[in-house]
């Protein structure tokens, strides 16, 4: 199972690639939350998740922040963009968690 999991992730990965950071969104914080550094972590989460099973600050972190972002999504569908392109991250995100568990399991 952990396998199907991990060529999803790295399918949505490779799209996500592809995709260029909203530009209305490096100074933008909705609910006071810097959008570039939410990309950045949960980005590099994901990536160490694709690689092998995470640690626990990582853990944490990828937990976190995907709650964080979860919550923010209905605030920012005033830009259709930046909608899909953090809808996609946490898609990966919540993935990654998945994967994850599906290891330690």
């Amino acid at each position: 199972m952990a396998e199907a999991r991990l060529d999803q992730l790295a399918r949505l990965w490779d799209e996500f690639m592809t995709l260029r950071f909203p530009p209305g969104f490096y100074q933008r914080e909705p609910q006071g939350s810097c959008m570039v550094m939410m990309d950045t972590t949960l980005a590099g989460c994901v990536a160490s998740a694709m690689d092998g099973p995470l640690d626990g600050r990582n853990r944490d972190l990828l937990q976190a922040r995907t709650a964080a972002l979860g919550e923010i999504l209905p605030s920012i569908r005033d830009d259709e963009y930046a909608t899909k392109y953090f809808a996609h991250l946490h898609g990966m995100a919540v993935l990654a968690t998945e994967l994850d568990h599906a290891r330690r399991e």
